[in-house]
Order: C-alpha cells, then structure tokens, then sequence
C-alpha cells in the first residue's frame, strides 16, 4: 500500500500523532506549511468560518498514493484554514479511500473530521474511517495505542 500523510502541526502534537501513524503504515508525510506567519486570532476566526490561507507549494497531486490520510488539529471545531487550502487543491484523488485523525485539546472532534469528509468526499474520494487524539494523551504517549490500532485497521482495508 502506498500511503500519503498529509498534516498541519501548529505546536508538534498532531506532527507526533502523524510521524507515528508513518512509521506503522511506512507512509510519506506532506507537511501543509502556510505561506506567511501565523496570527493566532484571525486564522482561528478563518477556521470557524470554513475558510483558507495560503499554504507555501507542496504535493497536491495524488494519484500515485492508494490511500490518503488527513491528519489535522481541531480549531473551534473545524480545521486550520491551511487545512482547507489543502484539500481544495488535491488532484487525482477519486476513487480512492481517505482516512482522518484529528487532535484537540478536548472537543470538536466530530465536526472537524464532517469538514475534511465532506471536502473530500465533493472531490469523489471515499471516506472509510475516522478517529481522534487528545492534546495531553500525546503529551503523555497514551495516544501510541490508539494510533497503532487505527494504522493496523487501515492496513487490513487495504
């Protein structure tokens, strides 16, 4: 199988929980890097509103991948707006499953993973499973188990 990570780290949890998921899976990981620096308050205000912000130039094409997997922080229950300017851009992705891991610090998980599905879902991708982190189990390690059952699940769809 090969496997694409594509993820947004803000403060190194969600890069943790997505470096693991690549050392189990033995996948790429795609950073989605903005293209200015960050303001904290207004990307957080983008990212309730569903909107984008520039992300500097990066793999976007994915046919060559058999599965893509998402993996990205909660922001006020959606997605960082480098998260949305990423999944707008993706080409050569129909047909082809995609999985999601969110991380937060306590809630939004559903919301956040309903963005990212409904995004790659217009673009004829096929959403198979999702799961969620939470910023103090990766802070502790606890998370390593869930994130090597969902690597193992993903291994076994495909």
């Amino acid at each position: 199988m090969n496997c694409l990570i594509a993820y947004y780290s803000w403060k190194g949890h969600t890069k943790e929980v997505a470096t693991t998921l690549a050392k189990e899976l033995s996948a790429e990981m795609n950073f989605i890097e903005p293209a200015r620096p960050i303001h904290i308050v207004s990307e957080a205000f983008k990212a309730f509103f569903s909107m984008k912000s520039p992300i500097k130039p990066m793999k976007t094409e994915i046919s060559d991948y058999d599965v893509l997997i998402i993996a990205s922080p909660v922001w006020c229950g959606k997605v960082p707006p480098y998260v949305n300017e990423y999944l707008d851009s993706i080409d050569g992705g129909a047909g082809k499953p995609f999985y999601v891991i969110v991380e937060m610090g306590g809630r939004g998980a559903d919301s956040a993973i309903a963005v990212i599905r409904k995004r790659l879902e217009k673009k004829g991708m096929i959403f198979k499973s999702s799961v969620y982190t939470i910023e103090k189990n990766v802070e502790s390690g606890e998370f390593k188990e869930k994130a090597s059952t969902f690597a193992r699940a993903i291994q076994a769809e495909n």
